[in-house]
């Protein structure tokens, strides 16, 4: 078997950060500045190290919307107003077929029912992934199938949901005939990463079940964080399809945080930041103003510092990078 090489130092010492990040339930943590590295830890007792692979949970639906978004530039998308319907022939037999990309980028489609219960979204993810009874049957478009109608207006009403991100990914896979995995790693991953694995798993017919389940080191994390922070500066395409997000934002149930093109918008000091979060304490946070990017995996995010948000440690650290 052969090693992996180590692509960064393994830790990088600081030891303000280390007063704030060293916890048990801290998997690893890593902030970059001005492109580089200033600070890493990882959880040795846990046997983590910069080649650990890290599920990133809802983190995987930025890329998810990076995916959308090459597609747009690539002009196989003519606007984000336009309707699913038109790009995708399974789509347009159900709920989504006159629902805006936009709106489901924002998960304010309206066709996930703003009360469904632990009961069907539990059903519909175990169908997507082919977990329990549905072992061997992973099917996302069957997973859309159980939502008869819309529940709401489109535009009207921020629902975070998975339906939304199944329909993106269905989406791009009718638009190329390829994964969002693939279109992801084609235009994002290679262009930000050393390393050439990662993995997003998918269905039995290659749709990529995209509202989680995408698996990168935390260093790929970062430099993903990195390539959305250069994109924004450098004002391309896909920077200018992340700023739009962050501006036309919508209004969620979390007072003064708004919800993007599959990312949340927190502000820090004032400025609001594109936010990647996963459920435990799962943070990339891209900061634009500062240069700085702070990518954190934790295990419970009830512990001290494992929501950034919730003591304003987030404006904290931000203060302290220099």
């Amino acid at each position: 078997m052969v090693k992996k090489k180590n692509l960064e130092v393994t830790n990088v010492k600081k030891k303000n950060f280390d007063n704030i990040f060293k916890d048990r339930f801290n998997l690893t943590t890593l902030i970059r500045k001005n492109s580089k590295l200033v600070y890493a830890r990882y959880n040795k007792k846990r046997n983590i190290d910069n080649n650990t692979m890290l599920h990133g949970m809802s983190m995987s639906k930025t890329a998810l919307s990076t995916a959308v978004a090459s597609l747009l530039c690539d002009g196989k998308i003519a606007s984000l107003n336009d309707n699913i319907g038109k790009y995708s022939p399974s789509l347009a037999k159900t709920p989504y077929a006159k629902i805006s990309i936009k709106n489901t980028l924002q998960m304010n489609s309206g066709v996930e029912p703003v009360q469904s219960d632990y009961k069907f979204r539990r059903k519909q993810n175990r169908i997507a992934q082919g977990m329990a009874k549905h072992e061997g049957k992973a099917d996302v478009l069957k997973a859309i199938l159980l939502l008869k109608g819309n529940d709401i207006e489109q535009g009207s009403q921020h629902f975070y949901n998975s339906s939304d991100p199944f329909a993106l990914s269905i989406l791009i896979s009718e638009i190329t005939n390829k994964p969002a995995s693939e279109i992801f790693y084609v235009n994002a991953y290679k262009k930000s990463n050393r390393n050439n694995f990662m993995h997003w798993i998918s269905d039995k017919k290659g749709v990529s079940v995209a509202q989680a389940r995408l698996t990168m080191t935390a260093v790929d994390w970062s430099n993903f964080g990195q390539f959305v922070h250069d994109e924004m500066v450098n004002d391309t395409c896909l920077g200018k399809f992340y700023k739009e997000g962050i501006t036309n934002a919508v209004e969620t149930k979390r007072y003064g945080v708004k919800y993007g093109y599959q990312f949340w918008v927190y502000k820090v000091n004032g400025e609001p930041m594109i936010t990647m979060t996963g459920h435990g304490g799962f943070f990339n946070i891209v900061n634009t103003t500062t240069n700085t990017i702070l990518t954190m995996f934790s295990v419970d995010e009830n512990y001290k510092y494992g929501n950034f948000f919730s003591k304003r440690v987030i404006s904290k650290i931000a203060n302290e990078i220099n």
